[in-house]
């Protein structure tokens, strides 16, 4: 097609470590997170506390928008709590 050009980029591949193992390692749209933690915010941003799967998307989207800010400040606090990752119990 004229004027079309696709571009095929990788994302970004992602490695969060838990004393000094990885965790986690892929894309950040792959990151598991917390479902309490996405219900809760389904009904504080939509008042839908049993979202469909629009909402839960809009709601990971954003969760992973706010991780990304997070990772540029250093402040893994969100983290952990919004972040599902075997083998890093950061709950404490």
């Amino acid at each position: 097609m004229k004027g079309f050009k696709k571009e095929n980029k990788k994302a970004e591949i992602v490695k969060v470590y838990y004393e000094g193992q990885v965790v986690f390692m892929g894309e950040m749209s792959e990151l598991p997170l917390r479902d309490s933690v996405i219900l809760q915010k389904s009904d504080e941003f939509f008042n839908d506390p049993t979202p469909c799967f629009i909402h839960r998307s809009a709601v990971r989207l954003r969760l992973l928008a706010e991780l990304e800010e997070a990772v540029k400040k250093q402040d893994m606090s969100m983290w952990k709590l919004y972040a599902e990752l075997p083998g890093a119990d950061w709950i404490e």
